[in-house]
């Protein structure tokens, strides 16, 4: 991995100053010794069989050599680009065959199809030790966490995916107990304007959308297939500000269950106190 750090406009896209601070805050940089030309790409792509997605192109040219370091350097904890993950040499098959009922599966790589619309995508980087980084023909950016058999709609665009992902680091960071409490609603709009809240236009778009106030974040996000009910994600500093948020949500869809990250801070402590408020909790 190339040891030089290069400035942040060694990207091509634009970033928000809350992504600038997360990649300075996190050592994300661009290395240089991973990015390509388009001719090299295009090469690499005819060699191995793969479609010429033009959004694939566009985000080797935005964002291709991202990189934040992991344990290993060979894994990396967030890379983008798919020339990056031939140089780490992940362009490897996978060695299991994949269930007939698998959320994602794998074809000769970087390709894969997504069982709920078998739709093809393309493997373009690594978020978390987790979970691969996919992208359809239409840039829309999927994270697949293979432990879970999962695949997650995160952005319709790597730019909202990175500002995404920095956008919840801050929350993290703010907020000592971050657990998100999920409903199968699409009331994030309506919710957001019942409390005023302000929409985060450059962490949005036409598939996300997040709403944030001094003690409270409020998403819209979509299910893996993008054709299902939209889901509303609350993460609030206060058991108190969640149970109001929840109530909000359910006046208007009583048979909604909601999901807590039990998992994280705080979220013990939300999952039980919507249990005695009378919500529909699962787990």
């Amino acid at each position: 991995m190339n040891q030089d750090r290069p400035s942040l406009d060694a990207f091509c896209g634009p970033l928000s100053g809350r992504v600038r601070s997360f990649f300075t805050r996190e050592r994300v940089f661009r290395d240089a010794s991973r990015t390509c030309s388009f001719e090299r790409l295009a090469e690499e792509l005819d060699r191995r069989g793969a479609p010429w997605f033009d959004k694939v192109f566009e985000l080797e040219e935005d964002f291709g050599g991202l990189v934040r370091r992991g344990a290993h350097p060979k894994t990396p904890s967030l890379a983008l680009g798919l020339f990056q993950l031939v140089c780490l040499g992940l362009d490897s098959p996978t060695e299991e065959e994949p269930a007939d009922d698998s959320a994602l599966i794998s074809l000769k790589w970087p390709m894969a199809r997504l069982t709920l619309t078998d739709n093809l995508l393309v493997h373009v980087g690594l978020h978390t030790m987790e979970g691969d980084l996919y992208m359809s023909e239409a840039g829309w950016m999927f994270w697949y966490i293979p432990s879970l058999d999962r695949v997650d709609l995160l952005s319709a665009s790597a730019l909202t995916f990175l500002e995404r992902i920095a956008l919840e680091d801050d929350v993290r960071r703010e907020m000592r107990e971050y657990a998100a409490t999920f409903f199968v609603a699409d009331e994030g709009p309506a919710l957001a304007q019942a409390l005023a809240l302000p929409i985060l236009e450059e962490a949005s778009d036409m598939l996300v959308s997040h709403w944030m106030g001094p003690n409270i974040l409020i998403s819209r996000l979509p299910q893996a297939s993008a054709t299902g009910t939209c889901r509303t994600r609350i993460i609030c500093r206060t058991v108190e500000d969640l149970l109001s948020a929840s109530r909000f949500v359910a006046k208007k869809h009583p048979e909604a269950r909601a999901t807590v990250e039990t998992h994280l801070p705080g979220g013990r402590e939300r999952h039980e106190a919507l249990r005695r408020e009378g919500f529909a909790v699962n787990g």
